[in-house]
């Protein structure tokens, strides 16, 4: 019973499932003998055999006066999996594009809190991202950069960062500032000390259709997804960006 469940998951019908099995487990048969092992009617067996011999699941050869039947190898069924895969990505990728679609959807907000919570959020940031792609952020830590990496910077983060070469535009501080290391794919602008110290301890950042708000003193966080806020966003970061 499992192993038909399985085949029926897979695409194949009831009757299909059945007689494929009898082949695997009893070998070269007749259209008699199928009847006889499954209990179906040799109609029913005639048409199962019709779409095993589509599915290329089954051959059929001569022996006197009748033809028999004979199973392929369950391999054969890698086909059937790898057919049922691409149409899950082919569905997956029609619901998200409607999903995402601003004229359906309202804006999705999430609310996080704790050290993996803002943890998950940099992943998600990392995961989100297709390679060369640019992310914004706002930072006006107070915490040094190595608490940072530690608490909140999982592995993860930094290596797919770095595999997928993803630039980032930062607004900060000026200790911030001086603290970084010049790096090709990062940007840096400081807040100038004489307008605000900006040293509020939170961050928000800008990737995807999402925008991330971090408050470092709480350990809480809200995450707002929808294209149109984050565009919104990224616009305002860029002209606040090209006057520093």
């Amino acid at each position: 019973m499992e192993h038909k469940e399985f085949l029926e998951k897979l695409g194949l019908g009831e009757r299909e499932s059945a007689v494929y099995l009898a082949l695997l487990e009893y070998g070269s048969s007749s259209v008699s003998e199928l009847s006889r092992r499954t209990g179906l009617y040799r109609t029913m067996i005639y048409d199962a055999l019709g779409g095993l011999l589509g599915e290329g699941l089954v051959t059929v050869s001569p022996k006197g006066k009748y033809k028999v039947y004979a199973a392929e190898s369950p391999k054969k069924l890698e086909g059937k999996f790898l057919e049922l895969s691409n149409r899950f990505d082919e569905e997956i990728a029609k619901l998200s594009a409607l999903h995402r679609s601003p004229e359906v959807c309202r804006p999705i907000v999430k609310y996080i809190e704790g050290q993996k919570g803002i943890m998950s959020i940099h992943d998600d940031i990392v995961t989100t991202l297709k390679r060369g792609d640019i992310y914004y952020r706002y930072s006006s830590s107070k915490i040094a950069h190595n608490e940072l990496r530690t608490n909140y910077l999982s592995k993860k983060y930094r290596v797919l960062r770095d595999q997928k070469q993803l630039e980032r535009r930062v607004i900060t501080n000026l200790p911030n500032k001086l603290q970084k290391r010049p790096r090709l794919e990062r940007e840096v602008k400081a807040v100038p000390p004489d307008f605000d110290l900006f040293e509020y301890n939170i961050s928000q950042i800008i990737y995807g259709n999402k925008v991330a708000v971090i408050d470092y003193n709480t350990e809480t966080a809200v995450v707002i997804e929808n294209p149109v806020i984050a565009k919104f966003q990224q616009k305002i970061f860029e002209l606040l960006f090209r006057k520093l």
